[in-house]
């Protein structure tokens, strides 16, 4: 018996990236012990000359050698040395990425040639090597992969409603796929090919062969390509059914789609974020989709009918492609694709595409038992689950009622109307917010207030054939048990994610994803005070400075009302309240904490999770973003650690005296510093910020002056609403005698505040309910009045302030108790103070 050369090292050795002669070579190398290395060298080749300006050169080198390790992936397989070798500076977070990609991606591999998965290469990586990725312009173009099957039909086709600039890609590997061509002529859309040819030793004999993470090779080529001819993302059409695997070796779960499931999508993108560039998307476009439902869908495009397939015989390297038909009728995709569409079509219409009935060839019976779930074994191959095929066959019982397969297996299928209803639910997906729509039925709006109208018709301009409905409590208190009917919610910021029980999105998340793949710039400003402040004299400011400037969000503007109008070249301002950040899944390119300091505890119950909500203004951001932080809070210096973006402190100084700024108090001074370091960004002088700043009016019911009456000062502080937001209105604000205090009850502590009471020697104290009770506990020597009427309140107000002296509106609790809102109850402070001081003159 001859004694095999035992592999030693595979080493990834040279890639070299040829675009004027459009190709890459990728090159590697088996060495063994006692015998001469085997070099592999492969070749990618480009459809057109890429245009190479603007793109940074660090990110296509970047890009290259990703695409080298994962192509290696088809030539490591033949000896699995226990050692790799690369020269690659990969930081320990990227070497885990590739370590998972290689485990799980060759786990079916592993399998079939009963290896141990510790066969799995482990990269190496340099301790001193950080995460870093590279920034890009965006312009909303994409491609989408085609590979000649129904669900990248249903890809391009759902993106084509929408309105998306798409252009097909398609990866021919060794030999042309006419087929291919053939179906993305129906396409209606630009097309482009990129060519892989293997290394011929491919196809000699090795020790192993095997499956590999296919989907992973086309999602790095994809991305690729995409960078290289000024895309801003990469869609493919994997869909739900790919989660689930095959069956369980050596504590792995073997799943023969693993680099097409949800798990590998989620690890991909990350990756890309993280060490390649946040601005190429990589999604699935049906990934709320069993494939039961994509086929309901692609029975609607009745023109791809004769040009489609999945068939694994027209994919096969070697061999020759199928020519003389494209099912061969026999292997596991032929029969699965035939048991869906069997749902959804004539059964004339289906033996139509096929050229034969599959469900009456007893050869098969084999195939489909193992399909439907009542065989050994799911087969290793692009196939969905048993609850979908059992759903299918259920489904198409009555036409095929005469058909082997029926009755075979019908009788077997048990709880068949909530298999249905099962598989046609929709799935989380996780595609850019704003096309999480794409094909479904239906969405909830819930919440109908200023931003659910805006959703709704922001909706139905953008997708007019997704059935809407309202869930609100106004409408329907038993709102939230009626989710389950939609396929997706849009959820107002002011209910809990945790009440949520099945996919949702939020108006901001939809708003952030959209505008980020415009390329809008957005200023994002939140804090536990002063957030309205800053937001608008950001905006003023830029006005002022002749930029092309919106100002939306909490501060009351529904941001997708931006949307519903055209958004080229703006800037976009926006106030953020912790319920918005609470759940978004993007942060602003200038993110501005004004400071912080516990609030709503009502909503996030937790001092923690209302900082974590706060924080994600800060967490999606990456190089090339601002951060502008306060130095002075301490919280917010603990954010700064493992921080991407850049770091800008409040400006120094707020350029102007304190008789020429038109706030009032130390908290308003450090907005403006605030304001000033977020437009500096914008390149805008120090001359100008000057000038705009002494133009800022303050906004209404922030220690707004109402007016001097019987020689008693006015103001109206009714947004603050913690304690803390009122001792900061005690000490902008000097000779206080009289104080509103008290609203609803949330659990805040007053210790501090009555401390401040004393310390300025206030007086005179209204206390409304319920908070107002318990703000203070010793209550000698003040007048207290405790009342839920503010009409007996500006009258206490009247009779004992006494003259030269200030009347101040500034709770440290929410309105809620009393008023449906602060703006109510300012304004009615503000209508009786003008009232009764008219009165009196």
């Amino acid at each position: 018996m001859e004694n095999k050369a035992k592999p030693t090292v595979f080493e990834f050795t040279s890639y070299k990236f040829e675009p004027e002669n459009k190709r890459i070579l990728f090159n590697y190398k088996q060495e063994f012990k006692g015998k001469e290395p085997i070099l592999y060298t492969e070749t990618i080749v480009l459809p057109e000359v890429p245009d190479l300006a603007g793109i940074p050169e660090g990110l296509v080198n970047k890009l290259l050698q990703g695409l080298h390790l994962i192509l290696g992936v088809s030539y490591f397989k033949f000896y699995c040395s226990s050692i790799v070798r690369h020269k690659y500076k990969l930081a320990k977070e990227e070497a885990d990425f590739w370590n998972i990609i290689y485990k799980k991606g060759l786990g079916e591999f592993f399998y079939r040639n009963k290896l141990d998965p510790k066969k799995s290469p482990k990269f190496t990586f340099d301790k001193k090597a950080r995460t870093n990725s590279s920034r890009l312009p965006k312009n909303n173009k994409f491609l989408v992969a085609v590979s000649g099957g129904k669900d990248s039909v249903v890809a391009v086709e759902l993106l084509k409603e929408r309105g998306v600039d798409i252009t097909a890609i398609f990866t021919e590997t060794q030999k042309k796929s006419e087929f291919v061509d053939q179906l993305a002529g129906q396409m209606d859309v630009k097309f482009l090919k990129i060519q892989r040819f293997l290394d011929a030793q491919v196809f000699q004999k090795h020790d192993f062969d095997g499956h590999i993470p296919i989907s992973a090779v086309y999602a790095f080529l994809g991305v690729l390509f995409a960078v290289l001819y000024k895309y801003s993302g990469f869609i493919v059409a994997n869909e739900f059914s790919s989660n689930f695997g095959n069956i369980k070796y050596k504590g792995e779960v073997v799943n023969h789609q693993w680099s097409k499931s949800s798990e590998f999508e989620v690890l991909f993108q990350n990756y890309l974020r993280s060490f390649v560039t946040p601005d190429v998307d990589y999604f699935s476009a049906v990934r709320p989709f069993y494939e039961i439902r994509i086929a309901k869908l692609f029975s609607n495009y009745r023109k791809y009918f004769p040009y489609f397939s999945s068939c694994n015989k027209n994919f096969k390297i070697a061999g020759g492609e199928n020519k003389n038909k494209l099912w061969c009728g026999e292997c596991p995709k032929c029969a699965f694709v035939f048991l869906l569409m069997s749902a959804f079509l004539e059964k004339e219409e289906l033996v139509n595409i096929f050229g034969r009935d599959l469900f009456e060839n007893q050869n098969l019976l084999p195939l489909f038992k193992d399909i439907l779930g009542f065989g050994k074994l799911k087969p290793f191959d692009c196939v969905g689950t048993f609850e979908e095929s059992q759903a299918a066959l259920y489904l198409a019982r009555e036409k095929f009622a005469e058909s082997k397969m029926v009755k075979e297996f019908l009788p077997l299928i048990k709880n068949s109307e909530k298999l249905v209803e099962k598989v046609f639910k929709a799935q989380q997906s996780n595609a850019p917010a704003y096309l999480k729509f794409l094909g479904l039925e239906n969405a909830g709006i819930l919440g109908y207030g200023r931003e659910g109208k805006i959703t709704e018709e922001y909706l139905k301009k953008n997708y007019p054939n997704l059935k809407l409905g309202i869930l609100d409590q106004a409408i329907d208190k038993d709102y939230l048990k009626k989710q389950d009917k939609f396929d997706i919610l849009v959820k107002t910021p002011g209910i809990s994610k945790d009440k949520i029980k099945i996919p949702y999105t939020t108006a901001t998340n939809v708003f952030f994803s959209e505008i980020k793949a415009r390329g809008n710039k957005i200023i994002g400003v939140t804090g536990s005070k002063g957030k309205s402040t800053t937001t608008s004299l950001i905006y003023h400011i830029l006005k002022q400075a002749d930029k092309n400037v919106v100002l939306l969000g909490n501060i009351g503007i529904p941001m997708l009302s931006a949307l519903l109008e055209d958004s080229k070249n703006k800037i976009f301002v926006i106030e953020l309240s912790s319920a918005q950040l609470d759940d978004t899944k993007y942060s602003p390119n200038i993110a501005v904490v004004t400071n912080l300091f516990p609030e709503h505890m009502d909503y996030h119950k937790t001092e923690k999770n209302y900082y974590t909500a706060k924080k994600n203004i800060i967490l999606f951001q990456n190089s090339g973003d601002v951060f502008v932080y306060n130095p002075k809070n301490k919280k917010m210096l603990e954010w700064l650690k493992g921080v991407k973006s850049k770091l800008v402190p409040f400006a120094n100084s707020a350029l102007l005296s304190d008789s020429e700024i038109p706030l009032i108090g130390e908290h308003n001074r450090e907005n403006i510093k605030a304001a000033i370091a977020a437009v500096r960004q914008f390149g805008v002088g120090d001359s100008q910020i000057k000038n705009a700043i002494k133009t800022f009016r303050p906004l209404p019911h922030r220690l707004e002056f109402v007016g001097e009456f019987n020689g008693i000062k006015f103001y109206d502080d009714a947004i603050s609403t913690t304690p803390e937001s009122t001792i900061m209105a005690l000490r902008a604000i000097k000779n206080v005698d009289t104080i509103f205090l008290g609203g609803q009850d949330r659990g805040y502590k007053f210790s501090q505040l009555e401390k401040e009471l004393k310390k300025y020697k206030i007086k005179n104290v209204v206390l409304f309910p319920d908070s107002g009770k318990r703000i203070i506990k010793a209550k000698k020597n003040f007048n207290i009045l405790e009342t839920k009427n503010m009409d007996e309140a500006v009258k206490f107000a009247f009779k004992f302030t006494a003259k030269g002296k200030v009347c101040l509106l500034s709770c440290a609790s929410p309105s809620y108790s009393v008023w449906k809102d602060f703006e109510e109850k300012g304004d009615q402070f503000k209508n009786l103070v003008k009232k009764y001081g008219e009165e009196a003159i």
